[in-house]
């Protein structure tokens, strides 16, 4: 599961704590004298899933006007947000990998079924 951050240095030092807070070990990243958020991209795998914090993505999006356009989801009473559709599938075509072709093809599928209904 991909997160993307806007990387400033306060946000940086955040998703350090909540990172720490999960039992990862990140005092080397606290420890740096000259910490870069802009190109901190942290992985950290878990027995059934990835978690990847991006500091930014592929497409050319801008994390502000991406955020304002953002989707929210509710689960359990808390909102989720996401980024738009529009977004994800700039960001999708722009990586072009192949799992991201597929990901565009199962979302052009799914956004067809929905209209159908």
């Amino acid at each position: 599961m991909d997160f993307w951050f806007n990387p400033t240095y306060d946000n940086y030092f955040k998703l350090l704590d909540a990172l720490e807070d999960l039992g990862q070990d990140v005092s080397k990243f606290k420890e740096e004298q000259t910490p870069n958020p802009k190109r901190s991209f942290f992985r950290y795998e878990f027995e059934t899933f990835t978690l990847d914090f991006l500091p930014e993505v592929k497409a050319p999006l801008n994390f502000r006007s991406s955020f304002n356009k953002k989707e929210i989801v509710t689960l359990n009473d808390t909102e989720i947000p996401f980024i738009s559709y529009e977004d994800l599938i700039s960001d999708k075509k722009t990586n072009a990998r192949s799992k991201d072709i597929i990901d565009l093809e199962q979302l052009d599928i799914n956004r067809k079924s929905k209209e159908n209904q």
